[in-house]
């Protein structure tokens, strides 16, 4: 078994869970979940190093698992990057950004070079404490 750093992808969006997968699976092992229920379950069970997660889900929207995460001693410093296609006005994304374990903020369509580096740069930043 190798030991690639593991990235939990939760969007209930299969298309776009499959696209983050093929976009990083070369480098990291990838974990999903369809809502934020079964993200924070899968978060406690996986320890991944880095969550990529949607805004707006069923059952869990994003802000209530990010505060979940935060909330649980052995998720909290888990860096989280937000990832949506949803329109925001600004304050909506700062939101996001004044929560400590959120690293970056990306609109949906977003290249899969970002997507790479924001994710290298979220396990880079974790891995510096």
């Amino acid at each position: 078994m190798d030991n690639k750093q593991k990235v939990l992808i939760v969007d209930d969006n299969p298309s776009m869970i499959e696209i983050v997968k093929m976009s990083l699976e070369t480098d990291y092992d990838i974990i999903s979940a369809s809502d934020g229920r079964e993200g924070i379950d899968l978060a406690k069970k996986e320890k991944p190093d880095v969550i990529i997660m949607d805004v707006m889900m069923p059952n869990i929207s994003g802000l209530e698992m990010l505060r979940l995460l935060l909330s649980d001693d052995e998720t909290m410093d888990i860096p989280v990057i937000v990832f949506t296609a949803s329109h925001f006005d600004p304050s909506t994304e700062m939101i996001f950004k004044v929560e400590k374990n959120v690293k970056s903020f990306l609109k949906k369509p977003c290249g899969i070079d970002v997507i790479r580096q924001q994710v290298k740069m979220a396990i880079n930043s974790k891995n510096s404490k």
